[in-house]
């Protein structure tokens, strides 16, 4: 009997390109989804924010989403500041139940809208919340001095920030502005909320910080600025007379950090006047003397001189 011997073909190998071919088709396909995918997603948010711009405005400021006065608030003022700063800056800005909380441009616009004013200096924070509310952290300005100005018979005395910013004189009690340090002999004035642009005002500021100490203790009450500046080795600075309670008139010079050349600086000045009013008396009566300078040596004229040589040198 015959045997019939059967053999299992062997598979052909595929060939190296033909391998990399069908490796490679996965890999297009995932590639060819994941565009289309982020094709469609692309799509989708421009269709919808494109949806958004066109129903936005009717949104945002629908009456839940809006501000009203009663929910804005900001830093407490100090006890001296009689006028309502919030409530000015609000009927100004016109911000009661205009601004809509989700508004890109609401926190801007009320910081905005507060930093107008001529009371705050600087808005350091603003945050919103909803319901509707928005509290601000703000710094207000404070005045250090009056500007006296005539004004008809009488005179008006301008309340100033240490950095010259007129503030609003109504917004200050009177009795505060009375005891606050007077600057006189200043023409013109700017706008409320603006600064003075003369530099014998910004001399004069300088000075009045400087004395907050003693302004009292001394019993000072008035700067007066020289009308020119004196010039002296190549620079030049306005001077400064101090006036008592008394009358007694103080020959002060130039302000702290503009001393001439030769000039004593302002603790040398200010330990003269010290020294004068241990020997001399406080200055807050007609008793006290005319003149007292505290620029070079100590100098003290008493009152109703007659003669040069009755002035008195201090030592």
């Amino acid at each position: 009997m015959a045997t019939i011997v059967t053999r299992e073909k062997t598979p052909r190998k595929k060939s190296a390109a033909a391998a990399e071919e069908a490796s490679a088709r996965p890999r297009l396909s995932n590639r060819v989804r994941a565009a289309i995918v982020i094709a469609v997603a692309a799509a989708s948010a421009w269709g919808l924010g494109q949806l958004w711009l066109r129903v936005a405005p009717s949104v945002v400021h629908r009456d839940r989403y809006l501000l009203p006065a009663e929910n804005i608030t900001l830093s407490p003022p100090p006890d001296w500041l009689v006028g309502d700063v919030r409530t000015e800056v609000i009927r100004n800005a016109g911000l009661d139940r205009r601004l809509s909380v989700a508004d890109d441009n609401f926190i801007p616009t009320v910081r905005d809208a507060f930093a107008l004013s001529p009371w705050i200096a600087s808005v350091e924070r603003v945050e919103k919340s909803y319901p509707p509310a928005v509290h601000l952290t703000v710094t207000y300005r404070e005045p250090i001095a009056v500007v006296e100005f005539a004004a008809g018979a009488g005179v008006r005395l301008l309340p100033v920030d240490r950095t010259g910013v007129h503030l609003p004189m109504r917004d200050v009690a009177e009795i505060r502005l009375r005891y606050l340090p007077r600057l006189s002999g200043i023409v013109g004035q700017p706008p409320v909320g603006q600064r003075w642009d003369d530099p014998r005002v910004a001399g004069g500021l300088v000075l009045a910080e400087r004395l907050a100490e003693v302004w009292e203790k001394f019993y000072l009450v008035e700067i007066v600025p020289s009308v020119r500046p004196e010039v002296r080795g190549g620079k030049s600075s306005f001077l400064y007379r101090l006036v008592t309670r008394g009358g007694t008139r103080i020959n002060w010079g130039a302000p702290p950090g503009a001393e001439l050349p030769g000039e004593p600086d302002f603790a040398a000045k200010l330990a003269r006047l010290e020294n004068a009013i241990v020997k001399i008396g406080p200055l807050n009566t007609v008793r006290g003397p005319d003149m007292v300078d505290v620029r070079y040596d100590l100098v003290v004229t008493p009152r109703a001189v007659q003669h040069v040589d009755d002035a008195v040198f201090v030592k």
